[in-house]
């Protein structure tokens, strides 16, 4: 029951926060955790939506060696943490373009390939992507994380050059 209430409340305060239209999502640095996170758990009524945000770029790379470019921002809390550690929130990209690669992937700064995307969720299905675990900055080859993305259509990207506004690490 509280599970319940607390996702009605999450999709309300979403949508009165981030919706700039009935067709239009654009998350700013208030709203970004709780809108990314009611997309995760409610994409279904995001479909067909513009949704627009700044993020960093972000490349994993999976257990068979398959790279994925992501569009995300890191997080401590929420969707996808089910561990207790940092995660990353967003989404895999689909563009046409170049996507600038990341900078500083692995360290905790603000210093990234930070990007302004425009686009739309493609569906409702996630891509499970296995990933090898880090334990004290390192990677732990006997230990197997699994991260789910839904995959976003980039319309539009632009690099962003002053990113002294966002946030890297992004909380409820």
């Amino acid at each position: 029951m509280k599970k319940r209430v607390l996702a009605a409340f999450i999709a309300c305060i979403a949508t009165l926060c981030a919706c700039s239209g009935d067709n239009e999502y654009v998350l700013n640095e208030q709203t970004f955790f709780l809108v990314m996170t009611n997309i995760q758990y409610y994409p279904d009524q995001y479909l067909d939506k513009s949704i627009e945000y700044d993020c960093f770029t972000y490349e994993l790379t999976d257990v068979n060696g398959q790279k994925y470019v992501c569009g995300v921002r890191k997080c401590s809390s929420g969707y996808g943490c089910r561990c207790g550690k940092d995660t990353v929130i967003g989404f895999l990209l689909e563009y046409d373009g170049e996507v600038p690669q990341p900078k500083n992937q692995s360290a905790d700064t603000n210093d990234k390939a930070w990007i302004h995307l425009k686009g739309k969720i493609k569906g409702t299905e996630k891509t499970s992507v296995k990933v090898y675990a880090y334990v004290d900055e390192e990677i732990d080859y006997n230990t197997v994380e699994t991260i789910e993305f839904l995959s976003f259509k980039v319309e539009s990207l632009s690099v962003i050059e002053d990113y002294s506004g966002l946030n890297y690490y992004v909380t409820k």
